[in-house]
């Protein structure tokens, strides 16, 4: 068996971005908008759609943003995980086993890309700025740093500043936008929301309009919160806030993304809206559920059993992914989240098929071992046909450690599970809004790309 570091060595580089949006009781009777949103201005109507769709570009963050370790996908069509801590110029660890396969050199990889982020310009006048966003498809709204924002994150660009935008409206509590999960205060001249998450994430902030360009258009009068908090926002020192794509249709019914990884450093996918979707008959679809209550947020769906290679587990069962009343539990789709989380019964039934006898969830990757195909996964969801497959090449990890490169399996277990974005590299997801269906097929996702600029 394979005894260094346990699987959580991987997850340690990955951690979630999937945010949840509540409503929040108001602040102390003190609690100030800043001077331009303490104006009791109401915005002009919300402008409606004119548009059968649009495409945003999707930008990948700075390799930086994994932390201390880098990801690369090999020759062999694995995703390579190399600590910084690791002597990349020697070979073997001279305590490896003689199993373990020779250290390859860092030139042998290109960088793995997982472009998440889109570039919005916000405001008009002196306020007008380029701003990197989080994509979380999971969202239903916009939000992001604003000047007096304590404690923020550092980002790219500098903090928004509303009072320097003439087009800024805040939202009033009276505002027919100003719903659950939203909630009026200051006597109904704000309104305010919050936003939590996974690390501690915490925001707190007041909603308003203003122009955002985007998709080659100007967008006048769209919500989003300002942020006056955000504590442990996870940005990479890049993202100025996060965007649902909900938030971005702007009337349009439908968004689209393929992920890409290894190779194309220098290219970038699409968020797709409406029109903009490609059409394809091999799509295979299921319900996405309804959410519980106004305080939800998630795009869930109906996940009722796993293969392992052309197995059925038999120990895994619809209800292991069942949502319950209390939000716990489900099966949800993020773009956010790096690596696939398993419930934890059913990961640990999926664990015993996975590993192989005498090893665990970590194998040397040596020459037997490599030479005999890892198995691939296969997710069922309710409806019959609608099976998504994740090869072994997204299902496995190779690792570089202090005694040579393992292979591992790159899934966890925890409290719901959620389909990372790892395993949906080069498969087309699409979400029907107004059907509330997501569909998905595979894809060569590095022909739906451009070069970067």
């Amino acid at each position: 068996m394979y005894r260094g570091r346990p699987l959580l060595f991987l997850i340690a580089f990955f951690p979630h971005a999937l945010a949840t949006v509540h409503s929040f009781p108001s602040e102390h009777a003190t609690t100030k908008l800043p001077a331009r949103m303490s104006s009791p201005h109401h915005a002009p109507p919300h402008s409606a759609a004119s548009l059968a769709g649009f495409s945003l570009e999707l930008v990948a963050s700075d390799p930086e943003g994994l932390g201390h370790a880098v990801v690369h996908r090999g020759r062999d069509g694995f995703l390579h995980l190399q600590s910084l801590h690791t002597n990349l110029d020697g070979a073997n660890s001279s305590v490896a086993n003689d199993t373990a396969t020779a250290t390859p050199q860092p030139d042998m990889y290109a960088p793995l890309r997982l472009p998440s982020s889109v570039v919005v310009i916000v405001g008009t006048g002196h306020a007008q700025q380029s701003y990197l966003f989080k994509v979380n498809p999971s969202s239903n709204m916009i939000w992001m740093q604003c000047v007096g924002c304590n404690p923020h994150s550092p980002q790219r660009y500098r903090l928004f500043d509303f009072s320097e935008s003439p087009t800024f409206y805040n939202v009033m509590g009276s505002d027919p936008y100003c719903r659950p999960p939203f909630q009026s205060e200051l006597s109904g001249q704000a309104c305010s929301f919050k936003i939590t998450g996974p690390g501690s994430l915490s925001v707190k902030g007041y909603l308003g309009h203003d122009q955002f360009i985007y998709g080659e258009k100007v967008h006048r009068n769209v919500p989003f919160g300002c942020a006056y908090k955000a504590e442990h926002f996870q940005n990479d020192g890049l993202f100025t806030g996060v965007i649902g794509p909900a938030a971005m249709a702007r009337g349009l019914t439908q968004f689209s993304y393929c992920l890409f990884a290894g190779g194309e450093a220098s290219r970038r996918g699409f968020l797709r809206f409406g029109s903009d979707v490609p059409r394809n008959l091999g799509y295979k679809s299921t319900r996405i559920l309804p959410a519980l209550d106004a305080h939800d947020s998630g795009h869930y769906v109906s996940l009722v059993g796993v293969s392992v290679g052309t197995h059925r587990l038999n120990g895994i069962r619809p209800e292991m992914f069942a949502r319950r009343e209390d939000g716990h539990g489900g099966c949800v789709i993020d773009l956010g989240t790096t690596l696939t989380v398993m419930s934890q019964e059913a990961y640990e039934a999926g664990a015993l098929r996975v590993k192989r006898p005498g090893y665990g969830l970590c194998v040397r990757a040596s020459e037997p071992v490599m030479g005999r195909r890892l198995p691939s996964m296969s997710l069922h969801f309710a409806e019959e046909e609608a099976v998504l497959a994740v090869s072994p090449e997204q299902l496995f990890l190779k690792v570089d450690d202090e005694h040579g490169w393992v292979v591992c399996l790159a899934v966890k277990p925890g409290r719901r599970t959620v389909i990372g974005a790892l395993q949906q590299v080069d498969t087309r997801f699409v979400f029907n809004l107004k059907d509330s269906k997501f569909s998905f097929a595979p894809e060569s996702c590095i022909l739906d790309s451009i070069e970067a600029a």
